[in-house]
């Protein structure tokens, strides 16, 4: 799994076996100002969806083993992001299959990139958020701010994370839900192998439950996974009708 750039556009999965093809889309998206990440298994793509700061996955049906519309199952359980399937098979039961399994869009191939980015466009302006929605989380007592790396409560209280924490809490967020390995964010956070880091990575979980839990020796929010991790818990103490997509 590869991820490239840092624009401002969105945040898109390119699910694809053929490399051409996902270095095509990929310059295509990056002229376009998106960050793509891409993915080459069926289990990548399942799991890099399920990352809450994704909003766009452009899936090749080729990818998995099984039917495509299997695939946009198993995602579409977990993830509110927009799907686009391309495929050979352009039959009318295909695109049956697929729609009533969650994909948004069919393109059958061969396709112009121009009227794939199109359809990229429209549908990432229906499932974007705006702005503040995408930045703020909100729990039960207090708000996590992701632009300003603040953590907003209880009450008037303001209490500030360090560029350690927020990669850390960052991490754990996007994949709220799913067990985060002390290995895994390790290595995200400090860019190496992170076998070494594992006693940092317990110290900045510690912090950050100190600003974050209301009782931080019974952590709700950021959950002990044992002998394997942690995991960010939105469903405890979740504010009502509050949803990061």
């Amino acid at each position: 799994m590869r991820e490239y750039g840092v624009g401002g556009g969105g945040r898109v999965v390119v699910a694809c076996r053929n490399a051409q093809k996902r270095k095509d889309l990929r310059a295509a998206l990056d002229r376009q100002q998106y960050q793509v990440v891409e993915t080459e298994t069926a289990s990548q793509t399942i799991q890099e969806s399920h990352a809450r700061s994704n909003r766009l996955l452009i899936l090749d049906a080729a990818i998995g083993a099984g039917v495509p519309h299997e695939l946009c199952r198993a995602i579409r359980g977990k993830s509110d992001l927009g799907i686009i399937v391309f495929a050979q098979d352009d039959n009318t039961q295909t695109r049956i299959d697929l729609l009533n399994s969650g994909a948004d869009d069919f393109v059958p191939e061969p396709f112009a990139i121009g009227e794939l980015m199109a359809r990229a466009r429209a549908l990432l302006r229906r499932v974007t958020p705006s702005t503040d929605e995408a930045d703020r989380i909100g729990l039960e007592d207090r708000q996590i701010d992701l632009r300003s790396h603040r953590i907003h409560g209880p009450g008037s209280r303001v209490t500030h994370l360090t560029p350690k924490e927020f990669e850390v809490l960052r991490d754990l967020v996007d994949y709220a839900g799913q067990p985060r390995t002390l290995q895994h964010l390790a290595q995200t956070i400090w860019q190496r192998d992170g076998s070494g880091e594992l006693e940092y990575v317990r110290m900045v979980v510690g912090q950050l439950r100190r600003k974050l839990e209301p009782d931080p020796d019974h952590p709700r929010y950021i959950v002990t996974e044992r002998a394997i991790g942690y995991r960010f818990s939105l469903d405890s103490g979740r504010t009502p009708g509050r949803r990061r997509a």
